[in-house]
């Protein structure tokens, strides 16, 4: 199986190129920056080794963004105390509850209306 590569630049003239990606990893990406409607399948890889090569290669991606995706809710929901938090899930495709459980993963406050002085109750 060929690998592509894939190289990201700016107006100003800086880029980075990243190489070996699995051809059907590429084009995933692609239709998903795009906003493709209609996952497909892969077409490039054909075997066993292929198959297991592109598999491992999207998990690692997916862990990423996943970690990159929840830093990200974080630093939103830190730009202001009145930050917008239906907007925040929403823009991170997931129910309330799951948002909750990232803000507090990350020590933020899941009720913001609710704040206890601890020292107060010693």
């Amino acid at each position: 199986m060929k690998k592509l590569y894939a190289e990201f630049g700016s107006a100003d003239g800086n880029k980075d190129t990243v190489f070996n990606i699995t051809p059907d990893l590429a084009t995933a990406f692609i239709h998903a920056i795009q906003d493709v409607v209609g996952v497909e399948p892969p077409h490039k890889a054909q075997t066993f080794d292929d198959l297991t090569a592109t598999i491992s290669q999207t998990s690692r991606v997916i862990q990423h963004l996943e970690a990159f995706r929840e830093l990200a809710i974080i630093a939103a929901d830190r730009t202001s105390p009145h930050a917008d938090r239906k907007k925040i899930a929403t823009a991170a495709a997931m129910p309330p509850s799951r948002l909750y459980r990232v803000l507090e993963k990350h020590g933020q406050p899941t009720d913001r209306k609710k704040t206890v002085d601890r020292t107060a109750e010693n």
